[in-house]
């Protein structure tokens, strides 16, 4: 028997048929579709499985909040917006009869570093996953946080600035698509992919560098903030750009510079880089279906 590990993004769906050891065995994907009924929407998501006769648990990841009845508290990307206040477990349930739980996308990847990557042996962690927005996950030795009201971790909200009286969150400052927005200010020039202005860092083009310091600052920033208020043993940095050694090692040297003098003599917190990418939502889906069934 099998696990089927199932990622709900904006732009792909994403499958994974997980042996018992937690090694993906097959993995597929098909683009996310904008469909005006929930029933055609989770008709659509529960096609199309493989080996479903083999698979004895679904692991879900999807974004949003999600409280512990698997409903859908908050909107998400165009294309997943349908799921808002629908109750994913047992949409999928009476559709592959299999039991089902589901976790928030970020809280899936911090509890699959937890579990298996570079969170093991902690007592407390954190997870910053720097995409086209971030996200965020907290865990303890027992799992992912949740907070109160499904809350903890939610970085994209984290307020960061404060603009014509409206308060602005990290996504707008920390994020890839910030980089982006932070380059074309400095050099007035509309590149699209945080991929270019990497490239051009790393031939030392004077604007890309200006653009990557100001970006890395913002997200000591959000480094900070974590360290201040939960001050865990480890906080690894996850999404595209993780994956780049030369990165993490620079925000490596700005966390240890930039953090607050009073407590510089005091902080132990390490920075590392995810062990998990690609995989990290469906094995951390997986997971956390495993442990509500103990």
């Amino acid at each position: 028997m099998y696990y089927l590990g199932i990622d709900i993004g904006g732009t792909f769906i994403k499958y994974a048929l997980i042996h018992k050891n937690m090694k993906v065995i097959k993995k597929w994907k098909k683009e996310t579709q904008k469909y005006e009924t929930v029933e055609a929407f989770y008709d659509y998501l529960c096609a199309d499985i493989y080996n479903l006769n083999e698979i004895e648990l679904i692991g879900v990841s999807a974004p949003g909040v999600i409280d512990e009845t698997s409903q859908v508290m908050s909107e998400a990307a165009k294309n997943v917006r349908i799921m808002y206040k629908t109750y994913v477990n047992q949409e999928i349930e009476k559709r592959l009869h299999k039991p089902t739980a589901t976790i928030n996308d970020a809280k899936a990847a911090g509890l699959c570093e937890l579990k298996l990557g570079q969170g093991q042996n902690t007592k407390t962690s954190a997870y910053v996953l720097i995409g086209t927005g971030i996200g965020g996950c907290f865990c303890d030795e027992n799992g992912a946080i949740q907070g109160h009201d499904y809350l903890a971790g939610e970085l994209s909200c984290l307020p960061f600035a404060m603009i014509d009286g409206q308060i602005v969150s990290a996504s707008r400052y920390a994020s890839m698509s910030a980089l982006i927005t932070i380059y074309n200010q400095i050099a007035n020039e509309p590149l699209q992919y945080g991929t270019e202005i990497c490239e051009r860092y790393l031939n030392n083009e004077e604007n890309a560098l200006k653009a990557m310091n100001q970006w890395c600052t913002n997200i000591i920033f959000v480094l900070n903030t974590i360290t201040l208020c939960y001050n865990p043993e480890v906080i690894c940095i996850g999404g595209g750009i993780s994956e780049e050694q030369w990165f993490i090692q620079k925000i490596q040297k700005m966390y240890q510079e930039l953090i607050p003098k009073r407590f510089a003599s005091l902080v132990t917190t390490k920075i590392k880089s995810c062990q998990y990418h690609n995989d990290a939502n469906l094995l951390g889906a997986v997971l956390y279906t495993i442990s509500n069934r103990e």
